[in-house]
């Protein structure tokens, strides 16, 4: 029978040293016999569901633009928005907001140029809009209904100008409708 040397019982001893640690892990390192993953979209679904819910509250803001200048009077589009509320509003618990005016003429300034809000043409505002949504029969409307900013703002002129520009012929992407990937008339990514 032959005699054990040194370095096999120093390796036998090194391995089950090894072995009886289980988890353990120097610093810097993670054994991943430890590590329990989490769910795809643990981290990123619950972003994705608050951007949905602050799009679907914007839904619920009537802007300055749905008013006949500055009047009492909706546009057509402004009558069509207050109807699609109408058919919404009870099911979210979003208020509708009155965007504040911002293009009245205030009759005491120098030059008179209209950059200015009218608090009492809001309120009225306010009041068409519970009336018309109390008619289609919204029972809590006057406490739904209140006056504020917009909740995103609004494009500037050079940006809705380079925005619509982009849309219809613009150096964009695609260079305006049916040229985009694909190769679409031609194009093929966009036509760069």
């Amino acid at each position: 029978m032959t005699k054990p040397n040194l370095s096999s019982c120093l390796l036998f001893a090194g391995l089950a040293a090894a072995a009886a640690a289980g988890c353990h892990h120097k610093k810097g390192q993670v054994n991943t016999a430890c590590y329990h993953p989490t769910p795809l979209g643990t981290l990123s679904d619950p972003v994705w569901q608050q951007q949905e819910s602050n799009a679907e509250a914007s839904d619920f803001v009537i802007h300055e633009h749905e008013w006949n200048d500055n009047t009492v009077e909706l546009n057509n589009a402004g009558q069509d928005h207050v109807k699609q509320i109408a058919a919404r509003v009870n099911s979210v618990p979003f208020p509708v907001i009155i965007q504040q005016s911002s293009m009245t003429v205030d009759p005491d300034s120098t030059y008179g140029y209209p950059v200015n809000g009218n608090e009492g043409l809001d309120m009225q505002r306010r009041l068409l809009v519970v009336q018309a949504l109390a008619q289609m029969g919204i029972p809590n409307a006057e406490q739904r209904v209140v006056v504020g900013p917009a909740l995103t703002p609004g494009f500037e002129s050079f940006e809705g100008e380079r925005a619509y520009n982009a849309g219809f012929g613009g150096r964009a992407w695609g260079q305006g409708y049916g040229r985009g990937f694909g190769g679409g008339f031609g194009g093929g990514f966009g036509g760069f």
